[in-house]
């Protein structure tokens, strides 16, 4: 249709400069209006109708007002320019749609799985159920999330986690669908479905993501609504005034009409939704999951950054440094006694106790009326005695004397204490080494002006050695799950708060918190469901680089408002004085300004250098 009004336009122009028959020249201006206007035409009517004027109202009043008028060709250019805006509007909707269709289809139609006897068969990965063993050759996309458990490989995770560097894979470690092996023959036990592969949620969050607007967004939108009415009022008020100060009955309905197509608000409302939009689409292609423009906006106001530390400024790999004994107790007895309880346990402290009981071959007995105490430990029976494992805290609450030596005489970690009844075995110092890109991030933010502060429920002692080490400003140490909450309540009245977390110790304080983000969601379930952002990869440097978009967005943003309004009001103002005609207000105050905010916006698409 877009070929057919251009050619009848530009037929139309030669003919009336030729001075064919008039009525030979308004039939050609007419086919290409109603070429253009096929969708645009009925829209305003229904808009008239309902008594809802919108652009489409405004546009179709403008291009038939120009034919009553006498001026065909400017009638037909308005529908056609507005038809050409509404083409690159429609086009810069299609990028974004195309980036979430990248992503769908990044899983595989189909998988090959091994069948008895060695035998392969190739099926779509709908019908591929949990226990299946992919095969995964050398070049080909893995079709579902699973385990490796044959062969070794690098596997490119880019297109989920964004990294830049192949992984290395080999038996036990989890792969995901979407993802390319790069060089080795992988075997790997399917442990989701195709509908609930971390791909698919990625995708279901990002298209959730687009209906979840931003305030301004909104704002905008309410605004448009009241607008169109204002604005054809205001040009039936200049054609009214225009005749009552001596204009003719066509200049003044020509006047009125340039002031008509000027105020079509299409650049300045579609100018936000494309810019947030596009920012989700583009985080998604680095591994940053934005669950609306609601957060977009937000981080961009961001003050003050929130860490926690065990798994999110540090591995949250604890290994067990040193056993400090008391009470004549032997390593073995206080190894096994905190071993045994934690082995119920999911913490990173209780692993490292687990894994080093068996390093040093202690055997494990069993533990009884197992329960744990919210920031502070673990208790339980082992045999007939009543034990504790946990912080200095969980001991005095039990009234258990803690060795004067304790302290002193264990190094510098995180302490673990052990007690059996009301006698204090042993305290266990635990190790965990920083996170790469911690330094790196927090030094980032400070530079853009952004205070640091780290959350944790270890003790002062680890917590200020840490702090130091990475470099955070300020940091609160031994603090309960509801004290992290308190703690991200009276930082967000000092400014915007970020907190980010590993999403599921700390999901209380990610709600509260302005922002929550989340670490590693690729492989927790409850990272993406409690956190406003979810990091796919385990990289703090993520934070700063989604900040400085989320600033970048926002900045668009105003850019296109603010070229929206100028641009219209100076134009508007021409035509006012009639000082401009229909061509010029379409093509410069409506298509031109369309194309270009839509083009500054879809900028947020690409990947960040």
């Amino acid at each position: 249709m877009a070929v057919l009004s251009a050619s009848m336009l530009v037929l139309g122009i030669i003919l009336e400069m030729t001075n064919f028959d008039i009525i030979l020249v308004y039939g050609v201006f007419l086919v290409s209006m109603l070429s253009a206007g096929q969708f645009i035409l009925p829209r305003g009517a229904r808009g008239l109708l309902n008594l809802k004027l919108d652009m489409h109202f405004l546009m179709s009043s403008a291009s038939i007002g120009a034919f009553i008028i006498g001026a065909p060709a400017e009638g037909a250019a308005v529908m056609f320019l507005f038809f050409i805006s509404m083409l690159l509007e429609e086009r810069a909707e299609n990028q974004v749609k195309k980036e979430i269709q990248e992503l769908v289809e990044l899983e595989p139609p189909s998988a090959t799985i091994k069948m008895n006897k060695g035998a392969e068969a190739l099926i779509p990965t709908s019908e591929v159920r949990i226990g299946d063993t992919l095969v995964i050759r050398p070049g080909t996309r893995i079709g579902l999330d699973g385990i490796v458990v044959f062969g070794e490989s690098s596997v490119n995770q880019a297109p989920i986690t964004g990294e830049s560097l192949p992984v290395p894979k080999s038996v036990g470690d989890q792969v995901y669908a979407g993802t390319i092996n790069q060089q080795g023959y992988l075997e790997v036990d399917v442990t989701s479905e195709s509908h609930h592969t971390v791909l698919s949620r990625i995708v279901e969050l990002v298209d959730e993501a687009k209906n979840k607007k931003a305030p301004t967004e909104k704002l905008i939108t309410r605004f448009s609504r009241k607008y169109t009415p204002i604005m054809v009022t205001l040009t039936i008020t200049l054609g009214l005034v225009s005749l009552y100060l001596g204009a003719s009955p066509s200049e003044a309905v020509y006047r009125a009409l340039t002031l008509l197509v000027i105020s079509c608000p299409c650049a300045f409302v579609v100018s936000i939704p494309v810019s947030i939009v596009s920012s989700i689409a583009g985080s998604a292609r680095e591994g940053v999951l934005v669950k609306g423009g609601i957060h977009i906006e937000q981080v961009s106001k961001t003050k003050i950054v929130a860490f926690d530390k065990t798994g999110t400024l540090t591995e949250g790999e604890l290994s067990v440094k040193e056993v400090c004994l008391h009470n004549n107790r032997s390593r073995e007895e206080v190894l096994t006694a905190a071993a045994t309880l934690e082995q119920m346990s999911e913490h990173p402290i209780a692993r490292a106790l687990v894994a080093a009981t068996e390093r040093e071959e202690f055997q494990l007995s069993k533990s009884f009326g197992f329960s744990t105490i919210p920031g502070r430990g673990v208790e339980g029976m082992i045999g007939d005695m009543q034990y504790y494992v946990g912080n200095r805290r969980l001991l005095s609450e039990q009234s258990i004397e803690l060795d004067a030596l304790s302290e002193h005489s264990c190094g510098v970690g995180t302490m673990v204490y052990v007690a059996q009844d009301r006698e204090h075995l042993g305290t266990i110092v635990m190790s965990d080494s920083l996170r790469t890109g911690a330094k790196e991030a927090v030094s980032q933010l400070k530079r853009m002006g952004i205070d640091t502060i780290m959350l944790t429920g270890d003790s002062e002692t680890v917590a200020e050695e840490i702090a130091r080490e990475v470099g955070v400003a300020k940091y609160q140490a031994e603090l309960l799950p509801e004290e992290k909450v308190r703690a991200i309540e009276e930082l967000s009245a000092s400014g915007s708060t970020i907190m980010v977390g590993d999403g599921i110790n700390d999901a209380p304080a990610l709600v509260a918190a302005d922002v929550g983000i989340a670490m590693g969601a690729v492989s927790s379930d409850a990272a993406l469901e409690t956190s406003d952002i979810a990091l796919m990869q385990q990289d703090l440097r993520k934070v700063p680089s989604l900040i400085k978009k989320a600033r970048k967005t926002m900045s668009i943003v105003r850019q296109n408002i603010a070229v929206s309004i100028s641009v219209k009001l100076l134009v508007g103002i021409l035509a006012v004085f009639g000082l401009v005609n229909l061509w010029f207000a379409i093509a410069v105050g409506d298509m031109g300004l369309t194309f270009a905010v839509i083009a500054n916006a879809l900028r947020l698409v690409r990947k960040q250098s």
